[in-house]
């Protein structure tokens, strides 16, 4: 049943760029609403969840991954609108290889060969897809915003990876998305197209509350519920269905086509990334044995989606 759970979690997490294709709002509009609509679910699933009170120094981390989410679903949803479905989803999932890069860096953990190899494979299928996009005529803009969008989520996955004291997940995913809402409220109310659903028919208004209850808070509190039941190992391996639910969905609903030369950059960033991701999470199950291990066990954990 968990497994059945966390596969339909991926498959509405594929399906997001297909509804954020199918909303005439702006990028940043959509980003603003999926926040907003997400947080009366979020917060009535906390309070069922009775999570206790905790002070704000400990939130610190959550605000700052909040902000950095917002402008990372922002950028994420310009990805989808400047250019193909497929090739946002596929650049990205070039976050795990930028967690890779910069992790040594700023953590001091050690990066293996493979880790080193799957770098290095992960650029050329980069590579790849930036050159089918280009002869495909699309322009730089949305592979850009794709790329920061993976960026940001690397960035997010690292301060999660260092905080030393947690919240429950439950504190933790409302906090981010309210302070998600909050940064873009400003940006929101300059641009002003926020007021343009209004003019929405009946189906982009359905679509862009299911963005928010559907893809947000329904799919997060699912997703994060799993982890009591399921080792990580087993939920990094599922997680790989989303960018392939995404460029399904892109193909059979957008009608997008994949050439050859996509479909080699996305095995190569896709299954390098899933190799890589799969052997370190295996080395970390395997020091759950040794209770020193045990912070740095749930920092990794709770460094996932």
């Amino acid at each position: 049943m968990n497994r059945i759970k966390l596969i339909l979690v991926m498959f509405i997490w594929g399906s997001l760029g297909v509804f954020t294709r199918s909303i005439s709002l702006s990028a940043l509009s959509l980003a603003f609403f999926r926040a907003l609509i997400a947080l009366p679910v979020l917060f009535v699933v906390m309070k069922m969840k009775k999570a206790d009170k905790v002070k704000l120094s400990l939130l610190k981390p959550y605000i700052i991954s909040g902000v950095l989410l917002g402008f990372g679903w922002l950028t994420l949803f310009y990805g989808f609108k400047h250019t193909s479905i497929s090739s946002a989803v596929i650049i990205y999932n070039m976050c795990p290889v930028y967690v890779m890069i910069a992790a040594p860096l700023i953590l001091k953990e050690t990066i293996s060969k493979v880790q080193v190899g799957v770098i290095f494979s992960s650029f050329i299928g980069l590579l790849l897809v930036v050159g089918h996009n280009l002869l495909e005529g699309y322009g730089y803009m949305g592979m850009v915003l794709s790329a920061i969008s993976g960026m940001l989520y690397a960035i997010i996955v690292l301060i999660n990876r260092s905080i030393k004291f947690r919240v429950d997940n439950q504190t933790a995913t409302f906090v981010q998305i309210f302070t998600a809402m909050i940064v873009l409220l400003p940006f929101v109310l300059i641009d002003g197209n926020i007021f343009k659903v209004v003019n929405l028919n009946a189906m982009a208004i359905i679509y862009t509350i299911l963005l928010g209850i559907l893809h947000t808070s329904v799919a997060y509190t699912i997703f994060f519920s799993l982890y009591a039941h399921m080792e990580s190992v087993e939920i990094v391996s599922y997680s790989y269905l989303e960018p392939l639910f995404g460029i399904l969905f892109s193909v059979i609903l957008a009608g997008e086509k994949i050439t050859i030369l996509q479909i080699i950059g996305g095995v190569f960033i896709l299954g390098s990334t899933y190799i890589g991701e799969m052997l370190k999470d295996r080395r970390m199950i395997s020091k759950e044995k040794d209770p020193t291990q045990m912070v740095t066990i749930d920092a990794y954990r709770s460094s996932e989606k």
